[in-house]
């Protein structure tokens, strides 16, 4: 009796083992950091083959759609073509507007859709982007946090070195 109890206590520790082992492997190498660069209106923002500015943010009045109060914030950007070769820069419009923990997207607002699929170079265009926000948003501080896929070099350069890398730009 007491031989089978050693036994299954010892296959319990090696399943543990093997178990602490495995999950070593998966999560060895994943970034542990977070590194926000932090960018304000008016500054220039250097994406791959683009420079972005944020130009204005503003809040509207309190507006009722669909039964819920909301507040529209608008963003105005521009975005130069700063290569050789014709980009996209549709991404741009799935930033998120962040509240802390409240994050709202949008698609609603004025740009040329094929303009920002195919940036020409050198070309420039602008983008203006209507979030319907809470009323209880209105007046705060927000921020806009750009698509990874916007600067993935800087993004995989972080990541080798135990970092998550993202852009933001103080509203």
């Amino acid at each position: 009796m007491n031989k089978k109890r050693g036994i299954v206590i010892l296959v319990a520790l090696l399943i543990a083992v093997a178990w602490g082992v495995r999950v070593y492997q998966v999560n060895d190498g994943v970034a542990k950091k977070y590194d926000i660069q932090t960018y304000r209106i008016g500054e220039s923002i250097p994406l791959e083959h683009a420079e972005l500015t944020v130009t204005r943010f503003t809040y509207g009045n309190v507006e009722n759609k669909d039964g819920f109060q909301t507040v529209p914030a608008t963003l105005e950007m521009t975005v130069k073509n700063t290569s050789d070769q014709t980009i996209s820069v549709a991404r741009l419009i799935e930033a998120k507007l962040a509240y802390d923990m409240d994050y709202i997207q949008t698609m609603e607002g004025s740009y040329d859709a094929q303009k920002i699929r195919q940036l020409p170079p050198h070309g420039r265009v602008d983008i203006t982007l209507v979030f319907d926000v809470a009323p209880k948003f209105k007046g705060k501080k927000a921020e806009l946090y750009l698509d990874q896929t916007l600067y993935k070099n800087r993004v995989i350069r972080a990541y080798h070195q135990g970092k998550r890398y993202g852009m933001a730009v103080e509203l």
